[in-house]
């Protein structure tokens, strides 16, 4: 498994790099207002409008600090109707590249948490534990709805 490694909240962080359209630097962001606190801001992103969550944020720590290394992982999520996909961006402190991961290198299998059900499988890293992020799953249906306009039609 290819995942692109990456630090929120003084952690080590992973998302499944098939997932990744881009790295991109931390740009200015467009505030949402009343949207929960996790969720940065948007920008625009090649044509479209990109909503942002700080994972930082949303893990209960501390919100990205705005180094030279902050970046914003650019990423693909299905939609409610699994038809097609959106982008989310996430705001990581630190990128440090894809590595590879195989099964004998997993420590642990998906976290159980109601409310953190994006969290997934940890690997056993050079840099110590790194927990996978399933990007899927970080938006709640009500959240995805909010920011995309996914409602979908109940016949």
């Amino acid at each position: 498994m290819l995942l692109l490694m990456f630090r929120a909240a003084d952690e080590l962080y992973a998302v499944d790099a098939k997932c990744v359209v881009e790295v991109v630097p931390r740009v200015a962001l467009r505030a949402l207002p009343h949207a929960q606190g996790f969720v940065a801001g948007v920008f625009p992103y090649r044509g479209r409008v990109v909503p942002v969550i700080d994972v930082g944020l949303m893990l209960g720590g501390a919100g990205a600090r705005p180094l030279l290394s902050t970046r914003i992982i650019v990423a693909d999520v299905s939609a409610r109707n699994q038809l097609s996909v959106h982008r989310l961006g996430l705001i990581a402190e630190q990128v440090s590249g894809v590595s590879r991961f195989e099964q004998e290198q997993k420590v642990a299998e998906s976290m159980a948490w109601e409310q953190a059900p994006y969290l997934g499988a940890m690997f056993q890293a050079e840099d110590g534990l790194v927990q996978v992020i399933n990007v899927d799953r970080i938006l709640t249906d009500s959240l995805r709805d909010a920011l995309f306009g996914d409602v979908m039609e109940t016949s």
